[in-house]
């Protein structure tokens, strides 16, 4: 089958069928920018429905449906893709429906990076017509690095998406709250039973919306898709095994510290692994957006460099499925929730640590100062680890001159003052809601 007659019955099928049902995320972009539009984020995190919302919000405006185009070109009816569906995109729709020269034309390309060449394609298309409207999806963060970076420069916006928050998970199973009145509330037990549902499922949509299938079957092939399309297959790596061993392996050992020196040693025994290997399977993990290197916060680069890094996942449920474990983790849990969150907030995030080895788990800072410290500990009830984490913050607090911090816990509301600083204990579920509630409201 040609090219244009491929277009054809992707076309008619759109404009004919009705949108699928989404559920509404906490995201929203200004569509009446001139900017091209990437949405990015790990394989089924919701970047197509996100799109869904994105095309009724613009018919809700009064845009015309066949103002509007969405290609998926993951589509098999596309496949095998020659390289010039793109270019007789626009030419091949027109002769099929009218479009309107009030509202711009609106094309919603998903996977683009699937399509040969599709960057020269954006640019000049960009460059060339003014009155249409692009909006991007790809599941790798090296999509827009390097040369095409340098292609759209002050051509693009990126949006990042992520499996669903808390929030969006109650709001999935229709709970309503009063952040206000919640921590007195007798609501507050069933936020905690969901919470915990949440922990060990993860947010990937497919798993809360259908919650009678076998999740983590589903996302270890979720898993195994990232490992073999969005990297073995893209990278040509030779050797699949020894990257499925250091992904598991990383999975596992969450939140903890590692230097690229430490993963050879331990590998050492098993496999040959160099250290330039390591570095570049742990540079495609996170342009997967599978797993995420945490720095530590040192004013000078240099320090920041040759200092451990920490290893965080997209999504509890994920390591839940994956990793490789004898034992209870639900700190490293905790900890990877509280990242995450502050990755959707947009937060510049390090970890510190002093001379002796105390610790603060996140230091965010805005601009040129730090100005949020936050410690995680699932269990503060044992008073050797109350007062490990204490000293650890306050340590923190004294490092960069700040009067308060944050601990948070499994189920703690209270405040004290140590060392005439101000710590705040707060449950990592009330955390969630209140920062994202926080986020969205300003």
């Amino acid at each position: 089958m040609d090219t244009k007659t491929k277009l054809k019955y992707v076309f008619v099928e759109w404009q004919e069928n009705e949108l699928p049902g989404f559920r509404r995320r906490h995201k929203t972009l200004r569509l009446d920018m001139p900017h091209i539009e990437d949405i990015l984020g790990v394989r089924r995190c919701g970047k197509t429905y996100f799109m869904y919302q994105l095309v009724s919000s613009l018919i809700e405006s009064g845009i015309p449906k066949t103002n509007i185009v969405y290609i998926n070109l993951d589509d098999d009816r596309l496949l095998p893709l020659n390289g010039d569906e793109l270019r007789m995109l626009v030419d091949t729709y027109k002769e099929f429906y009218e479009i309107s020269d009030k509202h711009k034309l609106y094309l919603f390309l998903d996977e683009i990076q699937n399509m040969p060449d599709w960057e020269k394609w954006i640019k000049s298309t960009y460059d060339r017509e003014r009155n249409i409207k692009i909006i991007i999806s790809g599941s790798n963060a090296s999509l827009l690095s390097g040369d095409l970076s340098t292609l759209l420069t002050g051509r693009h916006l990126t949006t990042r998406m992520f499996p669903f928050s808390f929030a969006e998970f109650l709001e999935v199973h229709d709970i309503k709250l009063d952040l206000k009145t919640l921590p007195y509330s007798k609501k507050n037990i069933e936020i905690k039973k969901r919470f915990n549902e949440y922990v060990e499922k993860g947010g990937f949509p497919e798993v809360i919306l259908y919650p009678s299938i076998k999740h983590r079957e589903l996302l270890q092939s979720y898993f195994d898709d990232i490992i073999h399309k969005d990297i073995i297959s893209r990278y040509n790596l030779r050797n699949p095994h020894t990257l499925r061993q250091l992904s598991i392996f990383c999975i596992s050992n969450i939140a903890k510290q590692y230097t690229f020196n430490s993963l050879k040693k331990i590998f050492a025994d098993h496999m040959a692994l160099s250290t330039d290997a390591i570095i570049d399977y742990l540079s495609y993990l996170d342009d997967a957006f599978l797993l995420f290197s945490l720095k530590h916060y040192d004013y000078s680069i240099k320090k920041q460099i040759n200092k451990p890094k920490k290893l965080y996942c997209i999504d509890t449920g994920m390591v839940n499925a994956v990793s490789f474990r004898f034992s209870e983790n639900i700190g490293q849990l905790y900890e990877n929730l509280v990242f995450l969150q502050l990755l959707r907030s947009n937060c510049e995030i390090y970890y510190w640590q002093d001379e002796k080895g105390l610790e603060v788990d996140f230091v965010i800072k805005q601009g040129l100062k730090v100005n949020r410290m936050i410690q995680v500990c699932s269990d503060i009830s044992d008073a050797q680890t109350r007062n490990r984490e204490i000293k650890g913050l306050v340590s923190g607090l004294v490092y960069f001159d700040m009067p308060e911090g944050i601990i948070i816990t499994s189920d703690l509301f209270a405040e004290e003052t140590v060392d005439e600083k101000q710590i705040k204990f707060v449950p990592l579920w009330y955390w969630l809601l209140e920062t994202e509630t926080m986020q969205y409201s300003t």
